[in-house]
């Protein structure tokens, strides 16, 4: 890892010293993974109920419309899309643009903690963030668990920096980036009350243990930023004014002030039973289904820690900086995930972006868990060794991965003959995966007697490192391209049809046939179809909104929601096009379960609302 001090040659000769250290290199690739998986094809998957509320919301108040927001609008994305819409037009990408970048900003975040993390972990950290599926895919969707994420991130960032340097910079970075979250979600009132409970719990352990620590670091950086005078009050300035300009929409809608502050009231019922909440269970699934790595990672460091008994006094020393603070940072990223965890398990609203509470503080301590292992590891010369080892296992993990794919694949009535015993293929498959998995055990037991337990430990955790990400890459791709749009991804479960676009196409077409224009074709639509429909009939001029079809249309074309026995008349003719679909995976076994997990293959999703254009019939 020193290795990322070195610097990089500019393109003159002699010019040595440049800025461009390898380590910001490797940063800025991270970077530009993170902006490519972020950015590339954003308005590929339609948007759903909630992002189209938000966008209209946005879109008619930059057309003028004389109401404000409605209600259940959220400020910032508010805010966002109109500047968005105003820079780039109306579109499906263009709606996305704040999240994908708060989500760029959250990758990039955890170089503000290299001097905490390690610089090798730090990187780790920015590199685990960048593939995470549940990070991606919240950054490609016009929802503020991203933003408040990244908030959530900044302060902690710039809290514990302030604590280590008193440097004015970070207080600015912490009140900027509270100033947003107010306005980004209810999450950030949980992410502040968990941050407030361990400062207390510092307190309350400084109090009873009666000696310097995490309280006292705290403590004199408060005093600190008392005897500088203006600078709580510069800081209050900026908190006040990044709220301010953000809730408002830059000061064109003061009634933002007023649903920024609606967002304590969500926050409060989020934690009261809802009608069709998620199970139990449903925030672990997402945790074992998208986020294994991270999981693995970040639970064996907190578990170091807790074993090791030592607090971070010990950890801030071994990156060589000196005068940092003893503020525990290792402790307040367990507590963070820990506690975040607890949330989501007692709220009755289990919102799938309030995972990022637990995925963000673990990736932190999985980045510093990747640095102590990378030190462990060179401190023993084992890399020879654990690389063969690793080569080895990696591919008894494949050999397992493909024998269960093609378990799950199979037949339940195919037969194979093997030594003239007829068996079922899939027990076959069964028995080829168990061979593989003791296979990997008599590996591990030669490995033991060859060099002891060092060369287990590091082997195998290079082997689980190169397997789950492959597994969490896989999972990230399914979800945010190859299935952006399929309600069976756990992610997902409720998902607008990818139709709701051939819908437009249609009408456009009928348009340009009957009006010359594509978007000047006099119809009826009802209000009943709902936001998602409305956002992509924007661009039709003479559309006239209904509430309810009670008799025939006096247009060419009407759109509906699909009902028996509606009074369309029998002159008009009517094409279906599925607008909403749902699948819910309770209930699996077996090779169905297995299909699911490793293909996101089941019965199909079922429609459960469609639209149909009806057309006047030609007489």
């Amino acid at each position: 890892m020193e290795a990322l001090d070195w610097t990089v040659e500019q393109v003159e000769p002699g010019a040595r010293g440049s800025w461009l250290t390898l380590e910001r290199a490797a940063y800025l690739a991270v970077g530009l993974l993170a902006a490519g998986l972020r950015f590339f094809q954003l308005g590929q998957r339609p948007l759903n109920e909630a992002e189209a509320v938000q966008a209209l919301a946005a879109l008619r108040f930059t057309q003028g419309a004389a109401q404000g927001a409605p209600t259940g609008t959220v400020p910032a994305l508010f805010t966002g899309n109109v500047l968005g819409f105003t820079l780039m037009g109306a579109n499906d990408a263009a709606v996305r643009w704040l999240p994908a970048l708060a989500g760029l900003i959250l990758v990039l975040l955890p170089y503000g903690l290299r001097h905490r993390l390690g610089r090798g972990g730090a990187l780790a950290a920015s590199f685990l963030l960048a593939i995470s599926p549940s990070a991606v895919y919240f950054s490609r969707h016009l929802d503020g668990a991203i933003v408040v994420a990244a908030c959530g991130l900044a302060v902690a960032v710039g809290l514990i920096n302030y604590v280590d340097t008193r440097c004015p910079g970070y207080l600015y970075l912490m009140a900027a980036a509270l100033g947003l979250g107010l306005c980004a979600g209810p999450g950030t009132y949980t992410l502040l009350a968990i941050f407030a409970l361990f400062v207390l719990l510092l307190f309350l352990i400084g109090r009873l243990r009666e000696r310097d620590g995490g309280w006292a670091s705290l403590q004199a950086a408060w005093w600190a930023l008392r005897s500088e005078g203006s600078l709580l009050a510069k800081a209050g300035a900026v908190l006040a004014a990044t709220f301010g300009l953000v809730s408002m929409a830059f000061v064109l809608h003061p009634a933002g002030v007023g649903q920024a502050a609606d967002l304590v009231g969500e926050w409060a019922n989020a934690f009261l039973p809802g009608s069709g909440a998620q199970p139990l269970v449903y925030p672990l699934l997402l945790l074992l289904r998208y986020e294994p790595l991270i999981l693995l990672l970040g639970l064996v460091e907190m578990g170091r820690w807790v074993v090791s008994g030592r607090g971070d006094e010990q950890d801030t020393g071994w990156n060589g900086v000196p005068g940092a603070s003893p503020f525990p940072h290792s402790a307040f990223l367990a507590f963070w995930a820990v506690a975040a965890a607890l949330v989501l398990l007692v709220a009755g609203h289990r919102s799938p972006g309030n995972l990022l509470w637990v995925v963000v503080p673990l990736a932190l301590l999985a980045g510093q868990g990747v640095e102590r292992a990378w030190r462990w590891i060179t401190c023993r010369r084992l890399w020879a060794e654990a690389g063969v080892l690793m080569l080895v296992a990696v591919g008894m993990g494949i050999f397992f991965y493909l024998q269960i794919a093609a378990y799950s694949l199979s037949s339940a009535a195919q037969t194979v003959s093997v030594a003239g015993i007829t068996l079922y293929a899939g027990s076959t498959y069964l028995i080829l995966a168990a061979v593989a998995l003791l296979l990997a055990v008599g590996l591990g037991a030669v490995a033991w007697i060859w060099r002891g337990p060092q060369l287990v430990l590091s082997g195998g955790w290079l082997a689980a490192l190169v397997l789950l990400t492959l597994f969490g890459f896989k999972a990230m791709w399914g979800a945010n391209f190859a299935h952006a749009s399929d309600a069976r991804e756990l992610m997902v479960m409720q998902a607008t049809d990818p139709d709701v676009r051939l819908l437009v196409d249609r009408l456009e077409a009928l348009s340009l046939d009957k009006s010359g224009d594509a978007h000047t074709l006099p119809f009826t639509v009802d209000t009943a179809t709902g936001p998602v429909v409305a956002w992509y009939l924007r661009e039709f001029e003479k559309q006239t909104p209904v509430d309810g079809v009670s008799s025939p249309p006096e247009t060419l074309a009407a759109v509906t929601l699909a009902a028996r026995d509606l009074p369309i008349g029998e002159t008009f003719r009517g094409q279906g096009f599925p607008l909403r679909t749902h699948w819910l995976p309770w209930g699996l076994w077996g090779r169905d379960l297995v299909r699911w997990l490793l293909f996101t293959e089941g019965s199909q999703p079922v429609v459960d609302q469609e639209v149909v254009l009806w057309v006047l019939s030609e007489p």
